[in-house]
């Protein structure tokens, strides 16, 4: 939380916080922030603030969660502060799902996120075949037909977690900052399974024959600049922007003397940024599904429809209010939809 100038000299409005404010705001589909920010229509909150209404609750209590004025955990037991501290616990996860420069995140891969009441999930389905192209029709002529269905198979979501094993005792006089890292570190690592099971739909499809169409070099365990040409041309009607690979593929495409442009090679050393073959946006990812020897091209605005169970909280909030810390669990109900068969395709370097 990083309050402007502006923001160190206002003091903000204190409310009174209650816990079925979680609660309430999940029933309303709305953020724990925004729920916050309409409480008394916004009688608490300064829309010209820098800082969301979260932020503000915080600074209104004077909860400094970084610097060396930092507080220790035990001050959110303070008062109402305590229900303030699951959504502070929610923020620094999610911040660590997002973490990472070359790696792929899932952020790389959904295009749209749907929420749920329930664990399972039929997806929508629409084939547009080459006779079903937009085009000019005569008068008393047909247009083009788009069929639209339901899948025959639904998804069904799955539980990622990770339980703390730390009483309330053991960490209430750590500095927040210290335990906003090793959240972050939690969500890092829920990210990446989560990215496993992403990538999984987007390459194998979700049993609705929606699996990635795989292309080959021209010569098997070879990698060459006419392949990858070969294979961004492929792509019909769309146009892939993101390419992933695992680090030996990565390494040989660095390599290659078509990409080792003085400019390009610059960028790499001043920032560590990856160039961008042809356009594409290069994503290092080694899971087992990646194997040595591919390349997944795909187009993110068709990509992957993430659905969750609808939850206002990656965290058991009545068990972080009560410091019942110990075994609570931080988890999501995710699953992963592919929205279109044709916005990814595979290219395989050994056959």
């Amino acid at each position: 939380m990083n309050m402007s100038h502006r923001d160190k000299h206002i003091p903000f409005k204190r409310m009174q916080l209650e816990r079925g404010f979680y609660q309430e705001a999940e029933a309303t589909g709305v953020t724990f922030a925004d729920f916050l920010g309409g409480v008394d229509n916004g009688a608490y909150c300064d829309p010209e603030s820098s800082l969301d209404p979260f932020q503000q609750q915080l600074a209104a209590r004077n909860l400094v969660t970084h610097g060396p004025q930092s507080i220790q955990l035990e001050t959110f037991y303070e008062g109402d502060s305590s229900i303030l501290f699951p959504e502070w616990i929610n923020r620094q996860i999610r911040e660590g799902m997002s973490l990472g420069k070359n790696a792929l995140r899932l952020d790389d891969l959904v295009s749209v996120e749907t929420e749920i009441e329930s664990g399972v999930y039929q997806v929508l389905v629409s084939e547009i075949g080459s006779e079903a192209k937009a085009k000019r029709v005569g008068q008393g002529g047909e247009f083009p037909k788009v069929e639209i269905t339901m899948g025959e198979q639904t998804i069904t979501l799955g539980k990622y977690g990770i339980a703390l094993s730390a009483s309330y005792e053991a960490i209430r006089r750590v500095k927040a900052p210290i335990f906003a890292a090793t959240l972050r570190k939690i969500g890092f690592y829920l990210g990446r399974q989560m990215v496993d099971d992403a990538m999984t739909a987007l390459v194998n499809g979700t049993g609705n024959n929606d699996a990635a169409t795989v292309d080959q070099v021209a010569v098997t365990g070879t990698l060459d600049y006419s392949d990858l040409v070969t294979f961004d041309l492929n792509f019909d009607p769309f146009e892939s922007n993101f390419w992933v690979a695992p680090k030996a593929v990565i390494t040989t495409v660095l390599n290659m003397v078509e990409f080792k442009d003085p400019m390009a090679g610059f960028t790499y050393q001043q920032t560590g940024d990856l160039i961008s073959p042809l356009g594409n946006t290069l994503r290092r990812y080694d899971g087992t599904l990646m194997s040595t020897d591919r390349i997944v091209g795909f187009m993110h605005q068709f990509a992957i429809e993430k659905v969750t169970e609808r939850s206002a909280s990656l965290v058991e909030v009545e068990r972080i209010i009560n410091k019942q810390i110990e075994g609570t669990v931080i988890s999501q109900v995710v699953g992963y939809a592919k929205l279109d068969k044709d916005a990814a395709r595979v290219l395989d370097i050994t056959y």
